[in-house]
């Protein structure tokens, strides 16, 4: 009989574990914990315990439990009917979970409330189902920096090659994707030598929301201009603008810049801007970069000594005569250019090569000479000229607006020996310089940045410094205006000057 008692009381013991304890005890599985504790994203409840355990599907999203899914098919059937909505953009594939939302297996004796219903609300308004499609990678040594989606790789090439073509031509890069040399330029110009992307670019399969996905070329390409930049800005040009006066006020942008900007609008750097034209000025903030090294030749002159100055006691005093007509040389000259993203960083000097030696002048004087005369041949007023606005580009401008290509505020010169007329500051010419060469020709140098280094009534020889480029008075760039006056005429410093060598 006592066999019997204990036999009893032991089978009792063991329905009591296996049946009741799971009821009250809150370590039975770590799945009834998710739950009661709350810390699942969708609200569940427990409805009650069996004494059999049973398989649940645990849906995650970034690592947090959203909830228990009762039915794995039903929420599937959901997720294939809300495909109907994305349909006709993205025909011939399916919808499914996103790459942060997975399942997990897990067992317990409870029973939960069934909120399919709601783990499927939660999945749409929170982007969590995706369609597949190709995540383009964007990295560097550092590893990836950007991911974006594009429904169609090829859409993303189209772009790509857009965004190329702002810098460098179709025809240069088919030459280097073929492996050719490109030689340096051999005529007068710049020639593309080289393309390179700084990023390493690559693509992966991926399940991601259809919101998150570009699915054209033209949405792709604003980003590689811009990035996660929406913001553009735009200019009404004025009466009086210039396209370097425009870049100017809009990040010192240049001409060239401001027509990169404005495809289909503006063609070339040299085009005059009308009043009413309304202009991007919003300039690229790339998620890549894009350096484009180029070699470009242009001429400069070579200055022959001073001229020799003899004195003849036959000429009258104060006359003069050219005994030997001076000539400046000529030389080419060969820079690398380093641009990225349409942006001119560096001018690198290669080579240059004298192709015309100067010639030095002989004058013959009456007296010692007191005031010096010009030789009537000019030199460029600034080293590696680049002119950003000619004679007559608007109304009203009487001169021609020089520059430095490779240096903002660069020295500028005397085109000529002559005697300083005036110097000062006015509100439209800012500070300025006026020299008499003596020979019917006067030169007038504006908006220098400050003071000339010159003073009234003194000597100055060709190519000497005589003040620095700047943006005072009426000026809305960095530049120098030159202007000729020839009897008291203004006329086109072109006119005396080889304009047509500079490219």
């Amino acid at each position: 009989m006592k066999k019997i008692v204990t036999t009893i009381i032991s089978l009792a013991f063991a329905i009591f574990i296996v049946v009741f304890l799971p009821r009250y005890l809150n370590t039975d599985t770590h799945i009834d914990a998710d739950i009661k504790n709350n810390s699942s994203l969708v609200s569940q409840e427990i409805l009650s315990y069996d004494n059999k355990e049973k398989v649940y599907n645990k849906i995650y999203s970034n690592g947090r439990l959203i909830a228990i899914v009762t039915d794995l098919d039903y929420l599937k059937k959901l997720i294939s009917e809300k495909y109907e909505d994305y349909k006709d953009d993205f025909p011939n594939t399916e919808l499914g979970f996103g790459n942060d939302v997975y399942i997990a297996k897990e067992t317990s004796y409870a029973n939960f409330e069934n909120v399919d219903d709601k783990i499927m609300d939660y999945l749409v308004d929170n982007n969590l189902l995706g369609v597949k499609t190709t995540a383009v990678e964007f990295s560097t040594s550092s590893g990836v920096y950007e991911i974006i989606y594009v429904k169609n790789y090829e859409d993303f090439s189209s772009a790509l090659q857009a965004f190329f073509r702002n810098f460098v031509s179709d025809e240069t890069l088919q030459r280097l994707r073929n492996g050719e040399v490109i030689a340096s330029p051999t005529e007068l110009g710049s020639v593309e030598t080289n393309v390179t992307m700084y990023e390493i670019i690559t693509r992966e399969e991926a399940i991601v929301s259809p919101d998150l996905i570009f699915t054209n070329a033209e949405d792709i390409y604003q980003f590689l201009c811009y990035g996660h930049n929406s913001t553009r800005e735009y200019y009404t040009v004025k009466e009086g603008d210039t396209l370097q006066g425009v870049g100017y006020n809009f990040g010192d942008m240049s001409p060239r810049q401001i027509v990169m900007l404005n495809p289909g609008i503006l063609s070339s750097e040299n085009q005059v801007v009308t009043p009413g034209m309304e202009l991007n000025v919003t300039y690229y903030t790339s998620p890549i970069t894009i350096e484009v090294t180029k070699e470009n030749l242009s001429q400069q002159f070579v200055l022959p000594e001073t001229p020799e100055y003899i004195e003849d006691e036959s000429l009258e005093v104060g006359t003069y005569e050219v005994q030997i007509q001076e000539e400046a040389g000529i030389k080419n000259v060969l820079y690398e250019e380093k641009w990225i993203n349409g942006v001119l960083q560096s001018g690198t000097l290669i080579s240059e090569n004298v192709i015309k030696q100067p010639k030095r002048g002989v004058i013959l004087v009456g007296t010692k000479i007191t005031n010096m005369v010009g030789t009537g041949n000019y030199i460029w007023p600034v080293d590696n000229p680049y002119i950003t606005c000619h004679y007559g580009c608007y109304f009203g401008h009487t001169g021609t607006d020089f520059m430095n290509r490779y240096e903002v505020y660069a020295p500028i010169y005397a085109v000529d020996s002559g005697v300083v007329d005036q110097v000062g500051y006015r509100f439209d010419m800012g500070n300025y310089c006026i020299i008499n060469h003596q020979n019917g020709v006067r030169t007038f140098y504006m908006h220098m940045n400050s003071a000339p280094y010159v003073e009234v009534g003194q000597n100055v020889s060709r190519g000497q410094t005589i003040g620095q480029m700047g943006s005072t008075g009426s000026s809305t760039a960095v530049h120098l205006h030159l202007t000729f006056e020839v009897e008291g005429v203004r006329v086109n410093a072109c006119n005396y000057l080889p304009c047509n060598l500079i490219n």
